[in-house]
Order: structure tokens, then sequence, then C-alpha cells
């Protein structure tokens, strides 16, 4: 399929189309005048003797675009092709090529081009049958006038906005439909509501970039946008619902996928015909040691020169030469003591191993019945990227990017732990922000979470490499500092915050006042348990908050009473 606008110029096409027609895969783009397409359409197709016609063919070509009341029929790379033009009234025009089939009788023309005969009541029929295709494909289709007034919907669109019908999106904008879609639902998805009608309207202002939409039932669509010269829209819009319900499966998802790839790797000496089509490396090593088959998905990853793989090394000569290459510089040493003693097990095993570039590629190795193995390479570094993110998400906080209550609690227990069996003392300190509530009623959230972002930073600067900062939650900070000489040396580092924050804060042209005050729990006069510490902590940042702005409090036991205090 391939859709030109009023003016013949082409706003988008298929893969079909690129499959059909290869000689326009580099070079087709929204805006390319069809006669430009034609012209290399028949360049492509026409022999020496027939090139100086060529102006002549397309311009009957482009005849035929603009009038084709009826199906033509030609050869082209070997395939039969049928193709019907329709108009999309007031918007644009769509030619459908499918392949014929073999039974077909057609007229030769003086082009290559053949005129099916036809009755004028079977063109009537034909034409309506080809203009309906839009309605069976899988993705919504809308068109847009310049005002971004509904010309025409196809059927998928219809069912995927709940339209009542197709007649009552015409003349109506997106937004519109949007609304529509959403009213009758409950209110508790109102922000969802909100969220996503937002993202339609900026988007239509501009046709870029693809974006998505969240629907009724948990739904969602991405709309793809494309203009043509003269203002007219083009808007695919595909569900990805799936996609979404996926992304929080991942891990069942990725347990399936290594699951199938273990059952592709039982198989692969069946599969070598389509070796080199495969994004996975394999390499299969006979009862000899002799490498009998190297993909070149293999030898990419594993930077294998191709004349080596071809001379049938054996295995032992491939890790000779990645050994004197460097391959294993950064490989684990129990992987290295693996390798030098052959690297091929009688058992099933895998392992990940890095390369010098930094990729990360994880290897399999199945044994094959009678002796020698079928080993496989995947290039995992997006995935261990992926996972490191996660990771990192599920200890951080999202804001600051301190470590989170659960993990700061989690450091609590083990220095706890640790200071039992050793002695030592440590601190920790409750951090509260003064005059952050009435910051962030003032300026609004977003300047809040700018403070927020700073705080977090100046706190970084003032700790030392062994200490752990993190954000409770809300404006709570808490430290812990493993290194401190007794409280006199705890007191003078709460001193250091309290100095650390009387720098005025510069955000978006607000000068920004910001005190603290500050709760420190010692262990173990403070309490010798992480949760007793840290409420303790928190109590004495209370009686510090309450005691004025600016100071800092020590708690020690059994009483709530304070040792030290570091007033403003």
């Amino acid at each position: 399929m391939c859709v030109f606008d009023s003016a013949d110029a082409t706003v988008l096409w298929n893969r079909a189309f690129l499959k059909f027609f290869p000689e326009h895969a580099a070079y087709v783009h929204v805006g390319e005048p069809y006669v430009d397409n034609l012209r290399r359409f028949y360049r492509e197709r026409l022999g020496p003797d027939e090139l100086p016609l060529i102006e002549r063919y397309v311009q009957e070509g482009l005849d035929r675009h603009r009038t084709q009341q009826r199906p033509f029929s030609f050869e082209h790379l070997g395939r039969r092709l049928q193709v019907t033009a329709f108009p999309v009234p007031g918007a644009c025009r769509v030619r459908l090529w499918k392949v014929e089939p073999e039974a077909s009788v057609a007229t030769d023309s003086a082009d290559g081009m053949n005129v099916e005969p036809a009755s004028t009541k079977q063109v009537s029929e034909q034409v309506i049958v080809e203009a309906t295709l839009l309605d069976h494909v899988a993705d919504g289709v809308m068109v847009t006038d310049i005002a971004d007034r509904i010309l025409w919907v196809n059927e998928p669109f219809v069912s995927m906005y709940g339209v009542a019908a197709r007649a009552a999106a015409v003349g109506t904008g997106f937004a519109d439909v949007y609304r529509a879609a959403w009213d009758a639902h409950a209110s508790d998805e109102q922000a969802l509501y909100e969220r996503g009608l937002a993202t339609l309207v900026d988007n239509m202002r501009f046709a870029g970039a693809p974006f998505e939409l969240p629907l009724p039932r948990d739904r969602w669509s991405r709309v793809i946008a494309q203009r043509s010269p003269d203002g007219k829209g083009f808007f695919v819009h595909v569900d990805i619902t799936l996609l979404k319900r996926q992304h929080h499966l991942l891990s069942v998802a990725e347990a399936r996928a290594r699951e199938s790839e273990a059952q592709l790797q039982s198989k692969s000496m069946l599969l070598e015909a389509t070796l080199d089509r495969m994004e996975q490396g394999i390499m299969m090593v006979n009862a000899d040691r002799v490498v009998e088959v190297c993909n070149r998905r293999a030898m990419e990853l594993l930077d294998l020169p191709p004349e080596l793989m071809a001379s049938r090394p054996t295995f032992g000569q491939v890790l000779a030469h990645q050994w004197a290459s460097d391959e294993f510089m950064h490989t684990p040493q129990d992987v290295l003591d693996f390798v030098r003693g052959g690297g091929i097990l009688d058992r099933p095993h895998s392992y990940d191993r890095m390369r010098p570039n930094g990729q990360v590629v994880e290897i399999q190795s199945v044994p094959i019945e009678g002796g020698g193995v079928v080993r496989t390479y995947a290039d995992i570094t997006e995935r261990k990227r992926s996972e490191e993110r996660i990771r990192h998400m599920a200890q951080h906080d999202g804001l600051t990017a301190l470590t989170n209550r659960e993990v700061f609690l989690e450091e609590l227990h083990d220095a706890t732990d640790e200071s039992q069996s050793t002695g030592e003392i440590f601190a920790v300190y409750f951090i509260d922000l003064d005059k952050f509530k009435s910051i962030n009623d003032h300026f609004g959230h977003a300047i809040g979470d700018k403070v927020l972002v700073q705080v977090a930073d100046r706190m970084r600067r003032l700790v030392d490499v062994s200490d752990v900062v993190g954000r409770l939650g809300g404006d709570e900070f808490a430290i812990l500092r493993r290194q401190v000489d007794g409280p006199a040396g705890a007191m003078m580092f709460a001193q250091t915050l309290l100095d650390g924050f009387r720098t005025p804060m510069q955000i978006e042209g607000h000068v920004l006042h910001l005190g603290t005050s500050v709760g420190v729990g010692l262990y173990p006069a403070s309490g010798t348990g992480a949760d007793a510490l840290l409420r303790a902590a928190d109590a004495a940042m209370y009686l510090a908050k309450s005691s004025g702005s600016g100071r800092a409090l020590l708690f020690v036991q059994p009483t709530d009473a304070v040792s030290e205090s570091v007033p403003d």
C-alpha cells in the first residue's frame, strides 16, 4: 500500500510496498512526487532500447493514477501484481498492490501494464472491495483536514475508540473521539484520562514522533502521524495493549525466552540452512574437538576471522586465537580456569563473559549425543544494563537518586551487626528541612522537587565515601556515618550539616532560605538496634525542631534527655 495526497505527493507506505518494489527502499520519502516514484520504477524495468521513452511511460502512469477506474496487472521482479487505486474523498488517493492469481487473464499495453477486461459492474464491485481493504488491516487509520477535522476513518479505528459508527467520527476532532471513549468509565481513571488528553492535544499540534494514549479497560494505542504538504493529516493507530502488559511481566517473558532458546539449541543441528539469518551465534564442535559449524553471528560476537573458521579449526585453535587477542582480559578467574581446561564439559552449562569492548556475551553449551557440543552466543549487554537499571530503581529514591528507606534500613542493620562484633561506634543523623512546606506551598511542587534535589546534592558533598545518605520520605533524610569520634565528633559533623544549609538556594530566579533540624543517634549510647537508633535520632530531631530552627540534638539512653546540642 502507498498513500498520496491531493498533490500526488507520497504520504505513507507499508512494508509490503517495499517488498514488491525494492528499488524504492532507499529513496522513497514523505513528500516525494509520484512522478519520481514512477521514474524510478520504469528505470528499473525498461531495457536500453525503451529508456528513451521513459518520460512517456511516466506520464501515462501518472494519468492512470489520477483517473484509474479498474485494476491493472503487470509483471515485476518475478511477480505478477494487480494494482487498484481509489480515493478517500477530500483527503488522499490510495494505491493497493497484491499478487495476482495465476488464472487471471490480461491484455498487454505498450508499457507492460495489463488492463484487465471487466464489466462496469465488475469494476465497481472490485473498487468497493479494494476500498474496504483498509477496514481489514489490524491498525486504525484516520485522515484529517488542515483544521484537524476527521475526513475518514477505517473500521479498526471505530472499534478501538468505541465510536458508534464511522459517520459519527467524520467532521469531529480526534480529541472529541478520545473524550467520548472515556465518558462511560469510572472516575478513578480520571487522572489517566487527563494525562492522555493532554498528550493528545500537545501532539496533534505537530505531526512528529509517535505518541501513546491510555484507553479505558487498561488498553493503550500508539499514534503515528504524518502530514502531507497541503496540511492533511494521516494517522495510524496501533493497539499496543499487549506490549504494555508485557512490561509488567518482564521477568516471566525473559524466563520463557530462555526456555525457547534452550529448545532451539537442542534442535540447532537440524537448522543449518538458517544459521546465518539468526541473531544468536552458534558453534558446533564434534567429538574430535573440530569446529564443524560457526555461523556469521558467532564470528561477529567473538571477533573470529572468517578465514580461520573456514579452515575447520579445532576448538583449541579457536581458544588460542582468543588468548592471543586478549579476549579474556575481563573474564573472572573461575571462567579462566574453565577455558584453560579446554572450555568444554560433558553436561549442559552456561556463563556470562565480558569482552574487551565491554560487550556482555551469554554462552551456553549443550552436549551432543555421541560426543561433541553445541555452543550458543547471545549479546545480552542491553539486558544486563536493563537489569542494573531495575536494581538501581529498586534501591534508590526516584527524585533524588539517594538510597531509599528500605535500603537505608538494611545498611543500618548491617552496621549494628558489624559494630556488635567490632565494638566500633557509629552515628545516625535524622534530618528534616525547615521551611520546606512553606516553600512548597508558595512556589509549587516543581520548585519543591528541585529543592529536594539540591538538598541531596549538598548532602553528598558533605559526607565521606563510606557514609550512606538516604531519603526516608517527603523532606526527611538520614545519614549513616560509620566513622565518628565519640559524641563530640558526632556533633561536630551535625554542625557541618547545619552550616552546609546556611547558604541560600537559587532556583529558577528564586532565592530560597532553607534550614535543617538534625537529630543524632549514637551507637550504642542511643540504642543497640537499627530501629531503635533511627527512632532515637527521629525523636532528637523533633525535639531540636521544637526548640527552634537550625538546631542539632543528640539522643542518649535511658531517657529522652539530650546530652549534646548545637544551636543555630
